[in-house]
């Protein structure tokens, strides 16, 4: 296999993160729950901040969410090829789409349990 090059592998990232970017803005405009998302990943670290949340757990708090946001991509990956495979009702497209729910589900239930942590030591 031929090496490849700096300007290659330079190429390389800039064309998976316009990808990325474009799986982005796909789930920002048509997935009503990563709209829920970015606004709480507005909000949230605003409120804590106000609250005398620390810089460091502000990264935490960021970080985490950031996590449930790419769960939520995830999700949505795995309902868009159910749906193109069978778009009709089968028992293993549920179990796939419930599943990938479930992953949102723990992550979130994560996060809230970091922000009551929070919630009981800054109040």
């Amino acid at each position: 296999m031929a090496k490849k090059d700096l300007r290659h592998h330079i190429k390389h990232v800039f064309s998976a993160l316009k990808f990325s970017c474009c799986g982005i803005k796909a789930a920002a405009t048509q997935e009503t729950a990563f709209m829920q998302e970015i606004l709480l990943l507005a909000v949230v670290p605003t409120l804590a901040y106000f609250c005398g949340v620390p810089g460091g757990t502000m990264v935490i708090i960021i970080a985490g969410w950031l996590m449930v946001m790419a769960l939520e991509l995830l999700n949505m990956s795995i309902e868009k090829v159910c749906d193109l495979v069978s778009p009709d009702f089968h028992p293993l497209v549920k179990i796939a789409k419930d599943a990938g729910s479930a992953a949102v589900f723990m992550g979130m239930l994560a996060n809230f349990t970091f922000w009551g942590y929070l919630v009981y030591t800054y109040w």
